[in-house]
């Protein structure tokens, strides 16, 4: 028998916390790395890399380690059973209560994060064209194709689920350990160098806080309404909604500087 499981509740609760620690510790070996060898370095390893970088294929590499961290994790803990479904939202659901209040959360989330961004991208346009560059240009790239977002809605969706389920089952409080799981988010998200220094350039902080951001809104409304599966459309409403309006202010923004040029 394991001996994780002859304990018993306390045993379930504790592997799921060594759970949590590990995808951590990837993320933060993952960040470091990539941190490090964002430029040339010398020697046999800096030399990989920069094969690495060049290789034409590079990119479905990182999509398929992506989709093993995000996607791959959970789903191991789940089968190994110390993730449970009904935490994170996969079962037990009940549709009429959530989809109405998530409806309802949802479009005040957005009103919200809208009012929010609208202010940001004033903020932006008012500072000096060398601190400005172009605001609120990381949102409204090609990168931003709908596709792309709801890729991310539920890659992160999940990934932010599995950190909850293990938050609410240590804690044995559904309201704890939602907040308890966003804070664990914010951890992991705080040991990236390269996340504190986008939050720390005006231009390049906006996508940085719009994850927060959604990080944020999505656990509250995951506290009303229980229900995975409702969070990434609703995550991706929001968040392509956002983006096109602070791509829109942008590009008006833009317009109008040119004239005054």
């Amino acid at each position: 028998m394991d001996p994780l499981q002859s304990l018993g509740l306390t045993g379930y609760k504790v592997e799921s916390a060594l759970w949590v620690i590990f995808s951590i510790g990837l993320y933060a070996l993952g960040a470091d790395i990539a941190w490090h060898y964002r430029r040339p370095r010398s020697g046999r390893l800096g030399q990989w890399a920069e094969t690495l970088k060049e290789w034409p294929h590079r990119h479905w590499l990182l999509e398929a380690v992506r989709f093993l961290y995000y996607i791959g994790i959970p789903y191991a803990a789940l089968l190994r059973g110390v993730a449970l479904p009904r935490l994170m939202g996969l079962t037990h659901l009940d549709w009429v209560k959530g989809i109405g209040l998530g409806t309802a959360l949802g479009g005040g989330a957005f009103l919200l994060l809208a009012l929010i961004w609208w202010w940001y991208a004033r903020a932006i346009a008012a500072l000096p064209l060398s601190a400005r560059q172009r605001p609120g240009a990381s949102l409204g790239d090609d990168s931003t194709s709908g596709w792309i977002l709801l890729r991310e809605a539920i890659y992160l969706q999940t990934h932010w689920a599995f950190y909850r389920s293990a938050a609410i089952l240590l804690l044995d409080d559904y309201y704890a350990g939602v907040f308890l799981g966003f804070l664990l988010v914010t951890l992991e998200w705080s040991i990236n160098p390269a996340w504190r220094t986008d939050l720390s350039v005006p231009w390049r902080s906006a996508d940085v806080l719009m994850r927060w951001s959604m990080a944020f809104v999505t656990a509250i409304i995951f506290l009303f309404t229980r229900n995975l599966w409702l969070l990434v459309p609703i995550h991706w409403g929001i968040e392509m909604a956002c983006h096109r309006l602070l791509a829109s202010f942008s590009q008006r923004n833009n317009g109008q500087q040119d004239l005054s040029d």
